[in-house]
């Protein structure tokens, strides 16, 4: 590979791709079996599938064009699913840690940094997401919870993690 020269991802060469695109239906289907219809939360199942169209043209793609020579390119967009794709895994994890170290951790020697959830949260935040806007008086934070406008009941998990400390500052809102 010469440096500066874009090569696509051949997605559909990996194993996993191979293995993902033979399998799903029939893990689907037994999963749904053994779960007596209940089967995959549906946002794992259109991880799945977003997953086998990454990186395909049919799928999607953006033109890019360099003004001086005319050159075009067509580049295909990404899944952009955390779990399963290690490509967009692997970017949005290198995304995450560049924040973290420019924005986020203090300038301070650092050698391992964890975070915890309590149990009780746990998954309840694996639907939620929070996104703080920073202002110059204070940061707000929104949060959803996937109960689209309902209260928080008194004593539900979303009323517990409105409370969270990791998501408390100004303007915190569980919709």
């Amino acid at each position: 590979m010469v440096p500066g020269v874009y090569e696509p991802r051949a997605t559909t060469d990996t194993v996993l791709h191979q293995v993902v695109r033979a399998h799903l239906d029939r893990f689907l289907a037994d999963t749904t079996a053994a779960t007596d219809g209940v089967g995959l939360p549906r946002f794992i199942v259109r991880e799945f599938r977003d997953f086998l169209g990454c990186g395909q043209l049919e799928r999607g793609f953006a033109r890019v064009r360099c003004e001086a020579c005319r050159f075009e390119r067509l580049i295909p967009f990404s899944c952009k699913a955390r779990a399963i794709c290690p490509s967009c895994g692997g970017r949005r994890m290198a995304e995450q840690a560049a924040h973290l170290v420019d924005a986020i951790l203090p300038w301070v020697p650092v050698r391992q940094w964890v975070l915890t959830v309590p149990h009780r949260l746990r998954y309840r935040l694996a639907f939620a997401t929070c996104s703080v806007a920073p202002s110059s008086a204070s940061s707000s934070v929104q949060c959803s919870a996937g109960t689209a406008g309902a209260p928080a009941a008194p004593g539900s998990l979303a009323a517990a993690a409105a409370q969270s400390p990791w998501c408390s500052g100004s303007g915190a809102d569980w919709n």
